[in-house]
């Protein structure tokens, strides 16, 4: 009994083509020029990854920095706001009359 999942053979017509396959084909050495071809293609594949492994970690870096800087630049502009408002009261007519204690000739 034959099983329908089983590879089904090629027809006498393909037969030609399917031997000539280059899958059965055997494989040949690699030459030595080949190898070293091969090696330094690895070890140029290796560097890149290295500098793609530092370029990540030099932006993952100033990420950070850039997150820092933006939430001290709002503080700064938070106390820049409050020392405005501070100045803008004690410059008002009614902030000139306390004044700051210090009396004029």
């Amino acid at each position: 009994m034959a099983s329908t999942d089983s590879p089904s053979l090629p027809s006498d017509a393909n037969l030609a083509d399917f031997t000539e396959s280059i899958a059965w084909t055997a494989e040949t050495e690699p030459t030595a020029g080949e190898v070293i071809e091969k090696e330094n293609l690895v070890k140029e594949v290796i560097a890149m990854q290295d500098s793609l492994r530092a370029l990540l970690t030099r932006v993952t870096s100033v990420k950070e920095d850039c997150t820092k800087a933006e939430s001290e630049n709002e503080t700064l502009q938070t106390y820049v706001e409050s020392v405005t408002k501070s100045l803008a009261t004690s410059s008002s007519p009614a902030g000139a009359a306390v004044g700051n204690g210090v009396k004029r000739r």
